[in-house]
């Protein structure tokens, strides 16, 4: 089960946020229902969520995974606009972080429980999942939530700064931070997994001294509060993987 459930975390990741662009994202909040971006997002979910399980008795619960997600999805879309009325922003993209992390947490809970009503109807793991192990799964999923997911939870935690206001140029900000961060975060998670805490700790401190005569202090503190942030979440998934408390985990809620 294990194995059924990061396959099915790794599906939401891809359909979630490497295949949502923003596009997709302000269509699914601007129109709901009327829009084709919430249609076509949940047909990836759906066929993300088949692909990698590829079973034919699992076709009913990547439904079932699909039917939740676009629930949840409306749901969101709808509050959205109700506080972007209620704020007076109605052509602005309403961007909420209680809503981001709430929403996040309802589709992983759909995973888990589609996953274990599965389970228990059908003790089976696909032949392409029983090559691979626990630990590489754990791996590859590491690697994928700190790139893109990263990004979108560090920029949801930053949102409730105002330090965002005071960065110009944040558009050319947020399109060199993302590069940086996924690569810093993938080097962090490789060396913690090597027990190399030593280069991490240069890494920051090389970052630091980077930023240490910036002018403006808004940027500044916006920059190394997001570096604080994706080092964290490198450092929590590495420590995750090479102590075996992810695996742990896994067994646990398996049970």
């Amino acid at each position: 089960m294990e194995k059924i459930i990061l396959a099915q975390f790794i599906a939401h990741v891809m359909a979630d946020f490497f295949a949502q662009p923003e596009s997709i994202c302000r269509g699914k909040q601007e129109k709901g229902f009327g829009s084709w971006h919430i249609y076509v997002h949940v047909l990836i979910v759906f066929v993300a969520s088949f692909l990698m399980t590829f079973a034919v008795v699992f076709i009913l619960y990547a439904v079932a995974i699909m039917i939740i997600h676009f629930t949840i999805d409306i749901l969101k879309s709808f509050i959205e606009r109700w506080l972007k009325r209620k704020k007076g922003d109605i052509d602005k993209f309403y961007a909420n972080h209680y809503l981001f992390f709430t929403d996040q947490l309802l589709h992983v809970a759909t995973i888990y429980g589609v996953v274990a009503i599965y389970w228990i109807k059908n003790p089976s793991i696909p032949a392409y999942l029983d090559v691979l192990t626990i630990s590489q799964l754990l791996i590859l999923t590491g690697t994928l939530v700190c790139m893109k997911p990263a990004n979108v939870i560090i920029r949801n935690c930053l949102s409730s700064l105002n330090l965002y206001d005071q960065v110009e140029n944040m558009n050319d900000l947020n399109r060199a931070g993302r590069w940086i961060g996924t690569i810093e975060r993938i080097m962090a998670m490789v060396l913690v997994m090597l027990q190399q805490y030593t280069a991490i700790g240069f890494i920051i401190t090389a970052k630091s001294v980077l930023r240490y005569n910036e002018s403006k202090t808004g940027k500044t503190e916006y920059v190394l509060i997001g570096t604080l942030l994706s080092f964290s979440i490198a450092l929590l998934v590495g420590i995750g993987i090479s102590e075996g408390l992810l695996e742990s985990f896994l067994k646990l809620i398996s049970c």
